[in-house]
């Protein structure tokens, strides 16, 4: 591969998660990273316009991006690739500044070029993670090209998330994850376990940190941290780089097991942002059983 496009080259990580940082904040609040992949040649639209043609549609996603701010929806303003035709995503990323959606490519360590520099940007950095999460899993990588002046509502993700900004500047704004009022416990369960968002209550939806981005800084998120991002007045590139640590993975083992639980009319305890206390280890060991002892117990639960 040119060395222009490798960051194997670079003796340092082209992202900076400042490991002192990472370990204070991890799993539990958003924090600013600095990183220099607004410079990479990969992430420049001509060579976007190219992974669009090469990915699938089910990996093209277009966003219903320019809305009244403070909207709070569901998931319905998701559009796959297949439901659009009028035009193709490789033109939508050339007349981006006219369009009305962002554009989310999905996936793209699952292209060849794409995964190598994804998976180059992890590998620097596993040392500095693992020394604090443990073993990482699910990597995985999306890319958005925004138009001017776009909000994408409130909404949560499964993954622990760096964002980064590489072109345009963007607000980002992130919620506690451990804020119930916000995002109730029931609202994780429904999340992780059916892929149901809850929308925020209007009530709670000021309570966000805000980040505001310009191309060489980014943020973490932390695993199902609520947050909401809006353009400013230029065409806007990012990119997301995520990954799991056995902490999200026991989260979410423990969410499943709560939802168990409430379905049988036991209210379950809050569970921790590391879900790492012996109550939660439990049930999480008890997911991670084999399935046939699973069903069992479901069955028990009468489900």
């Amino acid at each position: 591969m040119n060395k222009i496009l490798d960051v194997r080259a670079c003796k340092s990580s082209p992202v900076d998660i400042q490991a002192d940082l990472f370990r204070q904040n991890v799993d539990l609040r958003p924090y600013e990273l600095k990183h220099s992949l607004q410079s990479h040649p990969l992430l420049e639209i001509h060579n976007l316009v190219a992974l669009a043609k090469r990915l699938p549609p089910i990996q093209r996603e277009y966003v219903f991006a320019k809305q009244e701010f403070g909207t709070h929806e569901t998931g319905d303003h998701y559009q796959h690739a297949t439901s659009m035709d009028e035009m193709s995503t490789e033109e939508m990323i050339l007349n981006i500044e006219a369009q009305n959606r962002v554009i989310v490519l999905r996936n793209v360590e699952t292209d060849p070029t794409y995964g190598t520099l994804v998976n180059d940007v992890l590998d620097q950095l596993q040392d500095q993670i693992e020394a604090v999460t443990g073993p990482i899993s699910g990597r995985e990588s999306f890319i958005f090209v925004s138009p001017p002046r776009a909000y994408t509502p409130f909404h949560y993700d499964p993954e622990q998330n760096f964002f980064l900004q590489v072109r345009g500047r963007k607000d980002f704004a992130v919620y506690d994850v451990a804020d119930r009022d916000v995002m109730p416990e029931v609202a994780i369960e429904n999340f992780l376990t059916l892929n149901r968002r809850t929308p925020c209550a209007p009530e709670f939806f000021d309570r966000y940190r805000l980040f505001e981005l310009s191309p060489g800084e980014g943020v973490y998120v932390p695993t199902t941290a609520p947050h909401w991002v809006r353009t400013l007045d230029e065409v806007s590139v990012s990119i997301s780089i995520n990954f799991r640590t056995p902490s999200s993975i026991r989260r979410d083992r423990v969410y499943r097991f709560n939802r168990l639980l409430r379905k049988t009319g036991i209210q379950p305890q809050s569970v921790s942002p590391r879900a790492d206390n012996a109550r939660d280890w439990l049930k999480s060991e008890f997911f991670a059983t084999p399935s046939r002892l699973k069903q069992c117990f479901k069955s028990l639960l009468g489900r």
